[in-house]
């Protein structure tokens, strides 16, 4: 596949996307797990608000791998191989984490015995509970959690350091403009 100097519109736009989605995501995790289990809902009504947009999360990861296998590649930034090595390694770790985190939820709920809703409808019930399996996937689901939120603020810090230190052009190559055809530099 021929290299491009950026990225696409819908690249741009998913991944936009999926980091305030995952920021939320994680910042509302922190919050629910402290609400008190006291029978008025309000608990089971953040969790299942959470669990909805987790879904959601689970299919556009899966969309966003689809859609990185399909689109042109993009030329990584000129640095010592080790560098470039760490960088695939290191997106290579968001995508896996990015994939366990939905799943893991989701499996997690199945085997809890309390019911799944997306956005309030009901889904058909996929197994019995099963406490071991559940306290598992809380647990891959929690470690999964801090693993993220650590690898974010990494990949925040490359951004930081590629951008504003060694002053590469991070963001045109993330801005939404009009798409180039593969192999062209943008305009």
């Amino acid at each position: 596949m021929p290299a491009t100097a950026r990225y696409d519109r819908f690249s741009v736009t998913l991944h936009w996307l999926m980091a305030v989605l995952i920021l939320g995501q994680i910042a509302l995790g922190l919050w629910m797990i402290g609400l008190p289990k006291d029978g008025t809902g309000l608990r089971a009504s953040w969790f299942n608000v959470h669990k909805s947009w987790g879904m959601v999360l689970g299919l556009l990861v899966l969309l966003r791998l689809a859609w990185a296998l399909l689109r042109p590649r993009v030329a990584p930034l000129p640095q010592a191989r080790h560098l470039q090595l760490a960088a695939r390694g290191a997106h290579g770790l968001l995508y896996v984490l990015m994939l366990v985190m939905p799943v893991s939820g989701f499996l997690g709920s199945v085997f809890s015995g309390y019911p799944i809703r997306f956005f309030g409808m009901q889904l058909p019930k996929l197994a019995e509970r099963w406490d071991a399996a559940k306290e598992l996937l809380s647990a891959v689901h929690q470690v999964s959690a801090v693993s993220l939120i650590l690898l974010i603020a990494l990949h925040v810090l490359a951004f930081v350091y590629h951008q504003f230190v060694k002053k590469e052009p991070l963001l045109q190559r993330m801005r939404l403009g009009r798409d180039t055809a593969p192999g062209t530099a943008p305009r």
